[in-house]
């Protein structure tokens, strides 16, 4: 039978959070044995360029991963891609452990690439799928990008420890330890079942009705269950009602009923921005940043560098305690308000490079790193995982990844070549401080609120007014609620005011018997 209620989400929220370790991983792990010698030495000592290479080809295969996904999607089951996607990872870190040539761990680090590509598309939709109560959809996604900041900060503090080592073992291990997460998350997700929209997306009505009552540990009768399923289905109604297809032109200006891809667009450009911001150039070279630019001493750029991973964890894991707490848009304006903040700082000290001033730059980082890690560092993937239609969903989703993996790409390849150009140097932050500024416009103005939404809720929340007389849209919000709890608010508007006019005419009753 498997495990019931809660228990399925539990499982599926562990396999996510191991599946991000992954990609946290490989973040931190690189960042940390870059400059050691026996790296050096078997990579043949190769210059900035090379070293971009190295570190970006991962991003690029994971864009690549992600289109796989949004073509193929569909084709299977949520849980598959992300076992396939960890099994791909494995082969790359086994090629990538045992390199003697800069050639060689390229080709590995695209195996790893494709497979992060694969999870990082899937394993959010996965969960929120998976969520069956609202307020724990949220931070349950929340708590797989706290478990990637988490490995991004245990890969540094084994590459802090790995230092003392005088072997090739002082790089070869931490990127062989890859291995060991990617096999917990298959173990972890092996046994857990597919997720119910999967099911019924599909046309697999009694593998979904199934789920449901193992979800709710209830009869697919009785009036919970009924409303889920009822809601998912007619959901799934108004999509196909639509249009057989996406068009081009609607992700300029959408004028669709269901909007899917301004929701699309959306998703995109939110999680595109997150990583322009700058995190990628941070996390990639942090040790590089504190050592080469700010002048600190090796081991104590390497152990600062475990420190500020440390922080981002940490502050992730806030976030997920108070993520239901504050809505998405909230935690997304004042962050990026935060972040703009402390980068201009950060960015005028290295403009006058000096120990107190590099002291100071080393401080304005911690505090960008302890703002990013509860809001867009987790809270885009939220969000762009909650608006997207449930017939579009592993397509947007999927988009969206990419559109992280690109801009990180285009970060990590060129933000050392443009550091190191003697012409650009510490005027190329300035490029990453423009993001964080455009970044509160773009949510105050495109960003609609979707906590305590359910995902069908949502769907409602983009509909254009044609679709509201048909059945599917009636049955959608009937067993939501979404009518009932709009005209309660109308009511209560409406109430309120016969309120002020009454107390208004009484004031002026009483000001002419006074008179």
């Amino acid at each position: 039978m498997g495990a019931q209620g809660e228990n399925i989400y539990r499982n599926a929220l562990l396999a996510g959070s191991l599946g991000f370790i992954t990609f946290g991983w490989d973040a931190g792990v690189l960042g940390g044995i870059l400059l050691t010698t026996e790296f050096q030495t078997a990579m043949g000592f190769p210059d900035t360029t090379i070293i971009s290479m190295i570190a970006s080809t991962f991003l690029l295969a994971s864009w690549f991963g992600c289109i796989i996904v949004a073509t193929l999607g569909m084709l299977l089951g949520r849980r598959t891609w992300i076992i396939i996607g960890n099994l791909i990872q494995i082969l790359g870190t086994i090629i990538s452990a045992s390199s003697f040539s800069y050639g060689q761990l390229i080709a590995g680090r695209v195996f790893i690439g494709i497979g992060n590509g694969f999870l990082t598309s899937m394993i959010p939709i996965y969960v929120a799928e998976m969520a069956v109560r609202t307020n724990t959809r949220g931070r349950g996604v929340n708590a797989m990008i706290a478990a990637a900041s988490g490995g991004t900060a245990l890969a540094y503090w084994v590459d802090f420890g790995m230092v003392f080592a005088n072997s090739q073992a002082v790089w070869r291990f931490p990127v062989a330890f890859q291995i060991v997460w990617s096999l917990c998350t298959i173990a972890v997700i092996f046994p857990n079942p597919d997720t119910p929209r999967y099911y019924y997306a599909k046309g697999l009505i009694a593998d979904g009705d199934a789920l449901l009552e193992r979800l709710y540990t209830e009869s697919i009768a009785t009036p919970e269950v009924q409303q889920a399923k009822l809601s998912i289905l007619a959901s799934l109604e108004l999509e196909r009602a639509e249009s057989a297809s996406l068009r081009l032109k609607d992700f300029f200006w959408d004028t669709s009923e269901m909007q899917a891809a301004r929701r699309i667009r959306t998703g995109m450009i939110l999680i595109g921005v997150a990583y322009l911001m700058g995190i990628d150039m941070i996390f990639y070279y942090m040790t590089t940043i504190f050592q080469v630019y700010i002048g600190l001493a090796p081991l104590t750029a390497s152990a600062l560098s475990g420190a500020a991973t440390t922080v981002l964890t940490i502050s992730n894991y806030l976030g997920v305690y108070f993520m239901e707490r504050l809505g998405r848009r909230t935690w997304l304006i004042g962050g990026a308000a935060a972040q703009t903040v402390f980068l201009a700082i950060f960015t005028g000290l290295l403009s006058s490079p000096g120990p107190h001033t590099g002291a100071a730059a080393a401080a304005m980082l911690f505090c960008w790193i302890s703002v990013f890690g509860p809001t867009w560092g987790p809270v885009t993937y939220v969000y762009a995982s909650e608006i997207m239609p449930l017939r579009y969903r592993h397509l947007g989703f999927a988009l969206s990844v990419s559109c992280q993996w690109v801009m990180a790409f285009i970060t990590v390849f060129a933000g050392p070549i443009a550091i190191a150009n003697p012409s650009v140097g510490w005027k190329t932050w300035i490029w990453f401080l423009v993001f964080n500024a455009l970044a509160v416009p773009f949510v105050y103005f495109c960003c609609p609120e979707t906590r305590g939404q359910s995902l069908e809720e949502i769907d409602l929340l983009f509909m254009s007014g044609a679709l509201n007389d048909t059945d599917a849209a009636r049955t959608l919000k009937h067993e939501t609620g979404f009518e009932d709890e709009k005209t309660r608010s109308l009511d209560d508007e409406k109430s309120k005011s016969l309120d002020d006019e009454k107390s208004k005419s009484l004031d002026e009753e009483k000001a002419k018997s006074l008179g």
